[in-house]
């Protein structure tokens, strides 16, 4: 941070005395390191700045979280052309208002749907403190969106992985992009209008942890089509995550038996790279599914080479779906 950038941050703090609350998400690597480090000078230079440990389960590590609803991930130490917009995100979150355009605002409330959105910028971009300013702007009147801030160079390996080559580039939900002077208009026009079977893992995972499950499950059901996030959320390692997705595998299997089915082959050509603990949650959502192949398939698992505990869950679901053996 250089002398006049702690200058700028000094400014910023007279005027604005009760900043909203960071919540620092610690991740690894040098990334974590320095937007940690970020936050300790900013509250040695901002009074009444309050910097918390996020949760665990924070939607991105490492990253600074804030926002009215705290949806907003700053991937970023921001600096140079990214300080005044970072400082501003901070005051409008604070003051509870909205800067965004009423026809704007009133067009995001229609927003039903959870939505990944991923900026890309880089510190020394002419055009990414707009589109940044755009995006935390929808993001502080669109509870729904997750809207994350990413410095392709202190993220490098994350550029890479989204095959990023200019900035700012907008992702939604790992499908559309928008490269270059993004129409937010446009962006809000899809959030809206995109097809439900394309929700990214991370957006279906909002909306399951919402409560949302029988929504989600309806959705599939009046496509009739499984959408492919749940499957990577039911084989997902942590429970927390996988809990949503089996019950949504549930409500299915109630509502629609013949949908449901189709679960039993992408799981099974997983099933055997799964951990013990995942193996046994998948035996138990095929277990309630009733169909001659899911039968099959759970006799393979009893007789299979696999963990006792995974063994007698796929026996104990044959007995039931066959008391009499």
């Amino acid at each position: 941070m250089t002398p006049q950038e702690e200058q700028t941050i000094r400014q910023w703090a007279a005027r604005n005395p009760s900043p909203h609350p960071i919540g620092l998400s610690r991740g690894d690597g040098a990334a974590d390191q320095q937007i940690a480090a970020f936050c300790d000078r900013f509250k040695e230079l901002v009074p009444g700045a309050i910097v918390r440990n996020a949760p665990e389960t924070a939607f991105r590590k490492p990253a600074m979280l804030i926002g009215r609803y705290g949806n907003i991930a700053y991937q970023a130490v921001p600096e140079e052309k990214e300080l005044l917009p970072f400082l501003e995100m901070l005051q409008s979150s604070a003051a509870d208002r909205d800067v965004f355009p009423a026809t704007l605002r009133q067009e995001a409330s229609a927003i039903d749907l959870p939505a990944d959105l991923t900026l890309y910028i880089a510190m020394q971009c002419p055009h990414c403190p707009g589109a940044v300013r755009q995006l935390t702007a929808l993001g502080n009147a669109a509870e729904r969106l997750r809207i994350s801030v990413v410095d392709g160079i202190l993220f490098e390996s994350q550029a890479k992985a989204h095959a990023i080559r200019s900035v700012p580039t907008l992702i939604l939900d790992d499908d559309l992009r928008w490269n270059g002077q993004i129409d937010i208009q446009e962006v809000i026009r899809q959030c809206i209008q995109r097809d439900p079977a394309k929700l990214s893992v991370a957006s279906l995972r909002q909306l399951l942890e919402t409560g949302e499950a029988p929504r989600a499950a309806d959705l599939m059901i009046a496509r009739n089509e499984l959408f492919p996030a749940l499957i990577d959320l039911i084989a997902d390692e942590r429970w927390s995550v996988r809990l949503g997705a089996m019950v949504t595998a549930e409500y299915l299997t109630d509502q629609s038996p013949t949908l449901a089915a189709r679960l039993l082959k992408p799981l099974s050509e997983r099933f055997a790279r799964l951990a013990e603990p995942v193996q046994g949650d998948v035996v138990h959502v095929l277990g309630q599914i009733r169909s001659d192949a899911t039968a099959a398939f759970l006799k393979s698992v009893a007789n299979g080479p696999y963990a006792e505990s995974v063994r007698e869950a796929a026996a104990e679901a044959l007995e039931e779906d066959d008391p009499a053996g």
